[in-house]
This record gives C-alpha cells, sequence and structure tokens, in this order.
C-alpha cells in the first residue's frame, strides 16, 4: 500500500485535491490510500506511514518550510511536493529535498504529470537489498538504512527505529558500496557508507545525519564526497 498524505490549512482545498489525485489515471485504489489533515501539528505527530507528501506553504500561524524541516528528522525518505502559491520559497525548499512545486493554479495542467513522477521516485525508494545477516537471508529496506559501520569482520547496519534496526553482516563494506552506490549510499570513511537521505550536514571535520548521530569523514576523499552530496541532493528537485 502506497500512503498518500494532503496537508492544507484549507479543508475545502484539500477535499478538492484528494478527489483530484484518485480521479487522475496513475492512481490504483487497490495500492494506494489518500488522507488528508489540516493541522500541520497532527501531520507532524502522525504515527502512519508516508510516501508522499503534499503540503501547503502558508499552514495559517505555520510556514510549512519549517514543518518539512521538522518532518525530514524522522521521515527523511518521504517524497515532498509543495502545493502553493509560494514558489519564491523554493531555495528553501533545496534544503528539505522538495521534489516539485506545484502552484495551486496550475493543477489542471501539472498535476498528472507531477503525480507520475513522484509514484516513480516511491516506487524507487521501497527497494530492498538481500543481504546475510547473523546466517540467514534479509531483505534489507533500503529506505530505512540509516548508514554501515565497519568493525573488523563484521559490518553493522543501522536502520531506523524498528523490529530490526540493528542487523549485522561479513559482506565486506567496499561489496556493498559497489551494490548501492547508484541507490543514494556515500562512502564517507573507510568505516562507514552512509545514507544520503539521512545526511544533514557534510564538513570536512565531520558529518552529522538527521537523528543527531555523528560520523568521520576521510579528509582525503572529502572533496570527493561533497560534490556527489550535492549532486545528489540536485537530483531531488530536479
Amino acid at each position: 500500500m502506497l500512503h498518500i498524505v494532503l496537508c492544507d490549512d484549507d479543508a475545502t482545498f484539500t477535499a478538492d485535491l484528494a478527489q483530484r489525485i484518485e480521479a487522475l489515471p496513475a492512481f490504483s485504489p487497490r495500492s494506494m490510500r489518500v488522507r488528508c489533515l489540516t493541522d500541520p501539528a497532527a501531520l507532524l505527530a502522525d504515527e502512519e506511514p508516508c510516501d508522499l507528501l503534499l503540503l501547503d506553504i502558508d499552514l495559517g500561524q505555520c510556514n510549512g518550510i519549517e514543518v518539512a524541516r521538522t518532518l525530514r528528522r524522522t521521515r527523511p525518505d518521504t517524497v515532498l511536493i509543495f502545493v502553493t502559491n509560494y514558489k519564491e520559497y523554493a531555495p528553501e525548499g533545496y534544503e528539505v529535498n522538495a521534489f516539485r512545486y506545484l502552484a495551486k493554479g496550475e493543477l489542471d495542467g501539472k498535476l498528472e504529470a507531477y503525480f507520475e513522477d513522484a509514484l516513480a521516485v516511491c516506487c524507487a525508494r521501497r527497494q530492498t537489498v538481500e543481504l546475510v545477516c547473523g546466517g540467514e537471508p534479509v531483505a534489507v529496506p533500503l529506505p530505512a538504512l540509516m548508514y554501515i559501520e565497519s568493525r573488523g569482520r563484521d559490518r553493522h547496519l543501522h536502520l531506523q527505529e524498528g523490529p530490526r534496526s540493528h542487523l549485522v553482516t561479513h559482506t565486506t563494506l567496499t561489496q556493498l558500496e559497489e551494490l548501492l552506490r547508484d541507490q543514494g549510499f556515500l562512502r564517507l570513511h573507510k568505516s562507514y557508507l552512509v545514507n544520503m537521505a539521512y545526511l544533514d550536514t557534510l564538513q570536512s571535520t565531520g558529518a552529522r545525519l538527521t537523528d543527531g548521530t555523528a560520523l568521520p569523514v576521510s579528509t582525503r576523499s572529502y572533496r570527493v564526497s561533497k560534490q556527489r552530496f550535492l549532486a545528489w541532493k540536485g537530483r531531488q528537485v530536479c
């Protein structure tokens, strides 16, 4: 099931947008669910899955950019489309990995194409990789995999909180790097491979993830790592 969330303080607009989405050719009621929220506080407190979020910027007393910043700490893989009349916020949207900006007056001409593009990204982000962990094959969900740490003969997989938030494999970090290079993972250090969706800041002195975890950075490869990270961020908003 793919979970689509709409958040706008205008309940009438949100209901209309939901009807528009459910009428699109790419929408499937069997595999997709749309939920409408009018309170940004409810969005931030919501524990339901959110694969695709269509969020207004003008949320009354709240700013949608700030809401998105807070949301990214726990949902870095959510595909975000700002549905708004304030495109001048685009530079700030870059900081929260906004996928698209959709003007409310352009729904008729652009909603269908933007929705199809977003669905493609959602499907890609739901990928898994099968690794042998603890002597058994495990389908590791890549969107939940925050980073991989090499310790001696073992590679420790750190995932978001859940039933399996820590896995151990003997697969080498070099092998994992080759396997995950095209999935948004970056080799920061000889002992660390990180999912760039969780990478908040990257400096020559170290990196910090969205949950506050600090990781070391190789000074020798810092410039290349920084270029790859910036290029990846740029692709998220194209």
